[in-house]
């Protein structure tokens, strides 16, 4: 064999190398980028949920206790970086993202809930939310 023969053996398989490599990258950045998308999803998920409850449970507890009873807390602005609205309807709380909504059964309350701090206080056997 030639010199010639012999730089064309080695570029063809450094190329086949270089291409396998390749292949082999895209395969593992597919997988990681997959792992991260559900681990943002699973972030949403719990911090909805958690927001969900904390608002049931403060509401829970205003209606178990004596009138007289006021107290503030805080809502995050933001769920998991992702813009959220919070609102009540009938007896339910509901947090609202783009993609889903998280909800609990809550006693019926009078105003609404927002990002950021809320009042919660009872007066006459009724609870109020923002009520000033």
């Amino acid at each position: 064999m030639d010199k010639r023969n012999i730089k064309c053996q080695v570029a063809l398989e450094f190329m086949l190398l270089v291409g396998f490599l390749l292949f082999i990258f895209v395969i593992v950045l597919g997988i990681v980028s997959a792992n991260t998308s559900y681990m943002f999803k699973k972030k949403e998920i719990i911090i909805g949920e958690d927001i969900a409850t904390k608002v049931e449970k403060e509401i829970n507890l205003a209606a178990n206790v004596l009138d007289g009873y006021s107290r503030k807390f805080t809502l995050p602005q933001k769920l998991a970086n992702k813009e959220y609205t919070i609102y009540i309807a009938g007896n339910e709380v509901i947090v609202h993202t783009e993609k889903q909504d998280f909800w609990r059964v809550i006693p019926l309350v009078i105003g609404n809930l927002s990002n950021g701090e809320n009042t919660i206080k009872k007066t006459n056997g009724k609870i109020y939310l923002n009520q000033e």
